[in-house]
């Protein structure tokens, strides 16, 4: 246990590297922040050597903190506006411009129409059974057609 009181700023540099080595070998794990947060103790503990270990922890713990949230508002941000840029995953958007032929049309304007091997939900006006129409934008489920 004596070991435990004595730390110094190597003991912390060590400590940051071993889990920046270990962010590298394990995938999935999330240990960046944490090491960068010791990194930053051992830096503190170099420069004010009058801090005690539970004090350092407590610093520790509140620098990986923010560490990790700040990386996760900043990632999450990003992810968001990559999403409304992407048609990743968002097939019905990927339909626009597609070319297809109404099968089922109602007289409200909506019917069913097959683009490829799927049938979709589909809009539009004037519109009969083996009309080939384009995509011309998507609400929701339903892509909204015109005739060609």
């Amino acid at each position: 246990m004596e070991w435990l009181t004595t730390w110094t700023a190597w003991h912390w540099l060590i400590l940051g590297f071993v889990l920046l080595i270990a962010e590298i070998l394990i995938p999935g794990i999330f240990l960046l922040w944490w090491g960068l947060a010791a990194v930053v103790v051992a830096g503190l503990m170099a420069f004010v050597t009058a801090l005690t270990l539970p004090l350092l922890g407590i610093i520790y713990a509140v620098l990986a903190t923010i560490f990790s949230i700040m990386w996760w508002k900043y990632q999450h941000g990003r992810d968001q506006a990559d999403e409304k840029h992407s048609v990743l995953n968002q097939r019905n958007h990927a339909m626009l411009a597609s070319r297809g032929v109404v099968q089922e049309m109602g007289d409200n304007g909506i019917g069913r129409g097959r683009f490829g091997d799927t049938t979709w939900r589909i809009q539009g006006s004037g519109l009969n059974i083996g009309d080939t129409v384009e995509v011309r934008a998507v609400q929701g489920i339903t892509l909204i057609v015109k005739k060609i």
